[in-house]
């Protein structure tokens, strides 16, 4: 579950809620512009900004939000002195948006129904939150330049948002007493996860956790079902021979954790005519070796090999399912924060 439909969750149950986001930073911070929390109207939060004094004062400031049903922003100063009080190496220093969301307003519902959306469709938009004095204005805007939500600024800036989006930054200076936080959605990744065995199962739980959409593949619908991956799109095929189109793209995360060898290279053989941005395969050195070898029989060439993670996962002592899932969560933590790292320089 993302933080979105997190969001929409609390107000179909008509729950109101902060969104805390990290709109600007400099130096070392726990987590970069960009990071979203939710904390719910009893302190409890979902996601997180980085832990530590930093966090507790943002569910502070998130509780406030909703008791005055107010959104504002406010400045954060991880000097070395605070970080050595509240036992953080961070020395740096930005700012929060804390946005308040009721379910009075269908507005708020909309607009996060539309991120949704987008996320669920591997496109991309913007939330635009508006303050000006007393009046907070949220706003949604599509890649195909749709605007939703009221604006009821100057024509100048409706243009800019309908049109221009791309062109103004993610933390945009006041206009006319007008403050714009730019705020892109677009997916956290889809991890194409084939094999439902006990890793699977453990790393699609993990997987949900860190925000990536799960998708599991297997041809034994007794293991692939909603009642094991409850929070998992389930694709059962007829045998792991003939996997088809399955929407494969460069946001989409490959991991081959079938039930054997010969099913683990069939899987393998097909992810390297995709263009996913990761491909994990699990297995022993010989095993890995031996598809290797067969891959070049079968004219792959050394590049297409190197774009292979095998054995997958960063490297640790794991022997149990659920280490092992820690350990492909943890690779897979870093590949998404280079892919987005490259996509921001």
């Amino acid at each position: 579950m993302n933080i979105y439909e997190e969001g929409a969750r609390l107000l179909e149950n008509k729950e109101s809620f902060a969104f805390a986001s990290i709109i600007s930073s400099t130096g070392s911070t726990p987590r970069s512009k960009g990071t979203q929390m939710i904390i719910r109207e009893d302190g409890s939060i979902f996601g997180t900004v980085g832990g530590g004094k930093m966090e507790a004062s943002c569910i502070e400031k998130g509780i406030e939000a909703i008791k005055n049903k107010k959104s504002f922003t406010y400045y954060f100063d991880l000097s070395n002195k605070d970080a050595y009080k509240s036992a953080m190496v961070c020395g740096g220093s930005g700012e929060i948006l804390v946005n308040y969301i009721s379910p009075e307003d269908d507005n708020n519902l909309l607009i996060l129904k539309k991120a949704i959306n987008i996320i669920n469709n591997n496109k991309k938009g913007w939330i635009v939150t508006v303050l000006k004095e007393n009046k907070r204005e949220f706003l949604f805007v599509d890649d195909d330049n749709n605007l939703y939500g009221e604006y009821t600024g100057s024509e100048l800036m409706k243009n800019k948002l309908s049109n221009g989006i791309e062109r103004l930054s993610i933390h945009s200076d006041a206009i006319d007493d007008e403050r714009f936080i730019i705020q892109k959605v677009h997916s956290s990744g889809k991890a194409f996860i084939f094999g439902a065995g006990h890793v699977s199962k453990e790393t699609a739980a993990i997987l949900d956790m860190i925000e990536f959409e799960t998708i599991v593949i297997d041809d034994r619908a007794e293991f692939a079902n909603k009642e094991r991956f409850p929070n998992s799109q389930i694709i059962v095929l007829d045998n792991l021979e003939e996997i088809g189109d399955l929407g494969i793209d460069d946001d989409s995360y490959i991991l081959i954790i079938t039930r054997g060898h010969i099913y683990d290279y069939n899987v393998l053989e097909w992810a390297l005519k995709t263009n996913a941005y990761y491909i994990g395969m699990i297995g022993s050195a010989t095993k890995i070796e031996m598809s290797y070898d067969k891959l070049r029989k079968e004219g792959f060439t050394q590049e297409d090999i190197d774009r292979v993670h095998a054995p997958i996962g960063i490297k640790l002592a794991a022997k149990t399912p659920a280490e092992i899932a820690v350990s492909i969560a943890g690779q897979l933590i870093n590949e998404r924060g280079a892919k987005e790292r490259s996509l921001t320089k």
